[in-house]
């Protein structure tokens, strides 16, 4: 497992233009962690090539945004290193459990209820007039850089293209280079050394907002169109797309989506004013409920089924809590995922990767019989195809020596050790921390003879004649 520095790197969760973000476990604090990584590897084969300065610099920029402000709409920068080659970076973020809302829009149909849609712009809007405030302008608004949380929060992610107004900062874009997402530009964004404003990002709100409520940004199609519609065409009504949007609604998203930044609205604190009548929403348990359509009334107020959230996205949601060693709250997780990943055939080593998990949950727990009997089973079911150096075997293997040795069967824990321990230390290795725990226990049974030392019985005592 690779590691970087005290953070051990798990489960890639995310990765775009800049690098990598990695589901990460913190060995001092105990705790979940998301870092985030360079790779200018990738963005130097791009078509408009990046040089790794550049790529150093900007992340170096996104760290040190992310480090001024203190907002709920906002992660959390736990540190970073900011040195060094542009391989040696990194940044350690507060962990979201969540989906992103282009994957809840996705989920939905490609639009959201009026409420939900409004309660999302208006989280997002505070968040907005709290960074601009400092002055700064994020320049990348799109559904896949805001993630919703269960309960309903959003949490605004990625300043790698933000830019400070009104300061000395260095400016880090190439002369006619594009810095965002077409579908979500301002008519600013396309001229070269155009104005960025705070308006520009209520623009990208505005558009948003537009694709929450109709089901598609204001201006679909291709690149090329769609720059050009942002600069010279007013987007349809939203209340042509769906007619029971408010009226005073559809009023502030065209005035968000004005051409000129003085007709747009003067502040994203004004928006978020403006929204709070429409935001009130049901209890964070339907957050992400199916759908039924749009149908005769759309308020989202009646009670929906919860529906489950995505299987990645709960595999991620598990191992948090088996890392900060929730191990109870990790354990129903887990049987519910190997239940679902059983029946799917392309999941077969998640299946198992998440069956081994509650044995561990069951292990940690005290259930030393019933971890036995699941590692015991699939032990069985990974034997079948898998070749015996396979790592989650081998850790299965060794689990279930371990509790025989636990559970007073010594002989059992002696011959499972002698199966697998020349393969632990030339796959592990002899210092990996399974094969040391394994090579413990093995030497005190050896030394043992293989068998525990049990009080000698009770002399018999005669009665007196």
């Amino acid at each position: 497992m690779r590691s970087i520095g005290r953070f051990e790197l798990r489960t890639l969760i995310g990765q775009g233009s800049m690098g990598q973000v990695w589901q990460s476990w913190d060995t001092h604090l105990k705790r979940p962690a998301a870092i985030k990584i360079v790779n200018p590897e990738r963005l130097v084969e791009q078509a408009n090539s990046i040089s790794p300065e550049v790529v150093a610099a900007r992340f170096c920029r996104e760290a040190e945004l992310g480090a001024r402000f203190t907002h709920p709409g906002l992660p959390t920068l736990y540190e970073a290193r900011l040195t060094g080659s542009a391989n040696d970076l990194y940044m350690v973020w507060e962990l979201i459990v969540g989906q992103n809302l282009a994957q809840i829009l996705a989920a939905e149909g490609g639009r959201l209820p009026i409420n939900r849609a409004l309660s999302f712009a208006a989280q997002i809007a505070d968040t907005l007039a709290c960074i601009h405030e400092d002055p700064v302008i994020h320049r990348d608004l799109k559904p896949s850089n805001v993630m919703i949380t269960e309960a309903w929060k959003t949490k605004l992610l990625d300043f790698g293209f933000a830019a400070i107004y009104g300061s000395d900062y260095p400016r880090l874009t190439q002369d006619g280079q594009l810095l965002g997402t077409v579908a979500y530009m301002a008519p600013e964004q396309f001229t070269d050394r155009g104005l960025i404003v705070p308006q520009t990002d209520l623009y990208a709100l505005g558009c948003l907002l537009y694709e929450m409520l109709t089901g598609q940004p204001p201006f679909p199609g291709d690149p090329a169109s769609v720059m050009d519609a942002h600069r010279t065409r007013p987007p349809a009504p939203a209340r042509e797309l769906r007619p029971d949007i408010p009226l005073d609604v559809d009023d502030l998203l065209m005035s968000l989506l004005a051409k000129d930044t003085a007709d747009r609205p003067a502040s994203a604190h004004l928006i978020a004013e403006r929204l709070a009548p429409h935001t009130t929403i049901p209890a964070p348990v339907q957050l992400f409920a199916d759908n039924e359509g749009d149908q005769a009334d759309d308020s989202d107020t009646t009670p929906a089924a919860e529906a489950q959230l995505p299987v990645p996205i709960r595999i991620v949601q598990a191992q948090a809590l088996f890392d900060a060693g929730h191990f109870g709250e990790a354990l129903p997780v887990y049987n519910t995922l190997c239940a679902e990943l059983a029946t799917a055939d392309d999941s077969p080593r998640q299946a198992a990767e998440c069956w081994a998990k509650a044995a561990f949950c069951h292990l940690r727990l005290g259930n030393l019989q019933q971890a036995l009997n699941e590692y015991t089973a699939l032990a069985t079911e990974l034997a079948q195809g898998t070749p015996p150096e396979d790592h989650l075997l081998l850790e299965v293997r060794s689990r279930i020596g371990l509790l025989q040795a636990a559970s007073n069967r010594p002989e059992e824990a002696l011959a499972t050790f002698a199966g697998i321990y020349s393969l632990l230390t030339q796959h592990l290795g002899r210092d990996d921390p399974l094969t040391t725990e394994v090579r413990t226990v093995f030497n005190r049974l050896n030394r043992l003879g293989g068998v525990f030392p049990r009080p000698a019985p009770a002399p018999v005592q005669q009665a007196a004649t």
